[in-house]
């Protein structure tokens, strides 16, 4: 015996059609404004053709906005959202340049500066043409890239940008002021003996050589300053070895030697002093 099918009952079987149609008018009471079918706008691609031409104004992309064109709604009429803000403030924290390391970060860079300028008033474009000029070329390599890099340490140790990038700065400290000290004592001994020794700078002008000499001397003077910062830099990372191996033999050190291992690689700025003024 098979069962009988499943029968659906329509709504018009069981309301009459003036109970349907008062059903349907409490439903467009109750709808809330926005919502209701005579207000929904028929959507259409600006410049497909489709909707005509011409009816008013320039869309954002360009193209002809019409009165059911998609951005004719109020929804894509509104005000712009506002710019997005800095993640963190660049902060002029001078006072980091009376601390020993920024003191001798700024005499490296003086000094460097000063070997250049001496270099470029006595020579110029015309090192080729001086007797041993690889030498003075040395000088005045080691005397650009030292420059440059301690003016960039400088520059973002001043601007507390040191504690937002994921940078070992001790590290890097030290591998630039053994850079220095390697090749501005290389290029300033070199260019002393040279000046010094050799028979071609005797007939030389005398500014000449007083300029190399100057040159050569205040590069001996910044390579003195860059092997202090090397040695700073090593003894830095020595003593936060021992604390952090003394640190892990001790369960509660552990977690100090951790912290102060990892204080290189802060993602956030620590508040600021309130001597340390945002730019």
């Amino acid at each position: 015996m098979q069962a009988a099918p499943a029968r659906y009952v329509s709504s018009s079987e069981l309301y009459s059609a003036d109970e349907v149609e008062l059903l349907l008018e409490e439903i467009r009471e109750l709808e809330p404004t926005s919502c209701r079918g005579e207000e929904v706008q028929d959507f259409e691609i600006a410049g497909s053709g489709c909707a005509g031409a011409g009816a008013g104004g320039r869309s954002p992309a360009g193209t002809e906005l019409t009165e059911r064109s998609w951005d004719s709604h109020a929804h894509y009429s509104r005000l712009p959202p506002p710019r997005p803000r800095p993640l963190a403030p660049v902060y002029c924290r001078l006072r980091h340049l009376r601390s020993p390391e920024g003191a001798i970060t700024l005499l490296v860079v003086l000094c460097s500066a000063g070997a250049c300028g001496c270099l470029w008033a006595g020579v110029g474009l015309r090192a080729a043409l001086l007797p041993l000029a690889a030498r003075v070329r040395l000088l005045h390599l080691a005397a650009l890239t030292s420059l440059m890099l301690h003016a960039l340490l400088l520059a973002v140790h001043v601007t507390r940008l040191a504690d937002l990038l994921p940078v070992d700065w001790n590290k890097m400290g030290g591998c630039a002021g053994a850079w220095s000290a390697l090749t501005l004592a290389s290029g300033g001994l070199l260019t002393l003996h040279a000046v010094l020794f050799t028979p071609g700078y005797r007939l030389a002008p005398h500014q000449l050589t007083q300029l190399l000499l100057a040159a050569a001397g205040v590069g001996v003077g910044g390579a003195c300053a860059g092997a202090w910062l090397a040695v700073r830099a090593v003894r830095a990372a020595r003593a936060l070895c021992t604390a952090a191996g003394a640190g892990s033999a001790g369960g509660a050190g552990s977690a100090r030697s951790s912290r102060r291992s990892s204080a290189a690689y802060r993602a956030v700025p620590q508040p600021p002093a309130e001597h340390d003024h945002p730019l």
